[in-house]
């Protein structure tokens, strides 16, 4: 039964949001009592889009009956004249009164442009590449660049355009890839709505509350100390024969635990002869720092073991800038990104160890074994220490310490079969 003016006055707000019928499409809408309990006025308005019928939610405006609010029979006048308006014109009923715009209706090429221009000077280009890249590749094939906006909004059916988009990639059995691309989706459409492209509360990508990934994420495979000594010596050994670069730049890799794309990407310049230190520029790929900390380098003292190797490499790379030049013509001008893992899949370690994973070894051994803490370690694994504040304010390397970490350590893994 449709509520009367007295009963709206009557209703009292609750812990969470309800609405009441007042006939004819229009609706009272009661806030929770944390948003202040206001009572607004909202029409529904059933139209068709793509063959379905769909309902529009319009906003009337704040029960009451001080100037600007509506009491019950205003509402009702103002809601036929806009739905009266909406079926003679065929116009969208939450466009009554509004000046039609004379630009082009945004879509979601648009969305996307205006998202990542507006990011480019707080992601590293590495991440605006790769956001791009998600978006092209992975959204575009599905929704249309060119799909309007409005068209794309949760109640005109958007929502499930995009979870059809995200099953799409699910079915090839990339789930981790299908929620970041849903993410990356729906920070362009909360872009739109700061725009006022799309209407507030209506993006589509959003994650709800209960939606569940489907991806449960692992743990790189690494080995047990008690598997070092194999390890090192099929290294050694190299029974599979690839070529000596790619070996140094593995033993390089257990004696610092460098993440493989920046290991690759060492170049002669960054070492300092005189100090015996290799410091690696924060902006450079595979040492996870952000727009805000990629000016903070990475140190990574140099020990006797290290320089046995970085020579052999000169030999090598004589007069070329990276410590790892490229083998041959690839993409790459360094060793590629995958040596690493290649060379430890020849080495039939396939499944049982990957380049990321050797990285738990030294932060498990070093504390377990070396009784080194886990400050030392974590600062040489390049990671930034502490919390925001922390890192805003504490520029300290504490390089002795970090020094005499690795010296220990390359002895160690020289005594248990590293052949230098």
């Amino acid at each position: 039964m449709a509520l009367t003016q007295k009963e709206i006055a009557l209703l009292t707000a609750s812990a969470d949001r309800y609405q009441r019928g007042c006939g004819d499409g229009l609706i009272l809408v009661v806030e929770p009592v944390h948003k202040g309990g206001g009572k607004s006025f909202l029409g529904r308005f059933r139209k068709q889009i793509n063959g379905t019928t769909k309902q529009i939610p319009v906003r009337i405006g704040v029960f009451g009956s001080k100037a600007g609010q509506f009491t019950l029979k205003q509402a009702r006048e103002r809601w036929f004249e806009i739905r009266e308006w909406a079926k003679r014109e065929g116009a969208d009923p939450r466009s009554y009164g509004k000046t039609i715009p004379t630009e082009t209706p945004k879509n979601l090429q648009n969305a996307v442009d205006g998202f990542l221009a507006s990011k480019a000077s707080l992601l590293r280009e590495f991440t605006l590449k790769n956001y791009r890249l998600q978006l092209e590749n992975q959204v575009y094939p599905s929704i249309s660049p060119e799909t309007l906006l409005v068209d794309l909004e949760w109640d005109n059916g958007g929502r499930q355009i995009v979870m059809n988009m995200k099953t799409c990639i699910e079915q090839r059995g990339s789930f981790d890839q299908a929620n970041r691309v849903q993410k990356v989706l729906a920070q362009c459409f909360e872009y739109a709505i700061v725009q006022g492209w799309m209407n507030r509360n209506q993006n589509p990508a959003t994650k709800q509350k209960g939606e569940k990934n489907k991806h449960e994420p692992g743990h790189h495979p690494t080995v047990s100390w008690d598997q070092v000594p194999n390890l090192l010596e099929a290294i050694s050994l190299n029974r599979c024969s690839v070529h000596v670069q790619t070996v140094l730049a593995m033993k390089l890799m257990l004696m610092t635990f460098l993440r493989a794309g920046a290991l690759v990407r060492l170049e002669w310049e960054w070492i300092d002869s005189a100090n015996k230190i290799l410091i690696i520029p924060g902006t450079t790929p595979g040492l996870k720092r952000t727009k805000k900390t990629q000016h903070l380098s990475h140190h990574v003292p140099i020990t006797k073991e290290m320089e046995v190797v970085l020579e052999y490499a000169q030999k090598l790379n004589a007069g070329k800038k990276h410590i790892f030049a490229a083998l041959r013509g690839t993409k790459y001008p360094h060793l590629t990104p995958d040596a690493p893992n290649n060379f430890l899949k020849n080495l039939g370690y396939k499944d049982v160890l990957r380049a990321h994973g050797w990285r738990s070894v030294p932060l498990t051994v070093g504390q377990d074994v070396m009784k080194v803490g886990h400050d030392i370690i974590q600062r040489q694994m390049g990671h930034l220490i502490g919390d925001k504040v922390r890192k805003a304010y504490d520029y300290s390397l504490m390089l002795d310490e970090r020094r005499l970490f690795l010296e220990r350590w390359c002895e160690l893994l020289v005594a248990n079969g590293l052949k230098m």
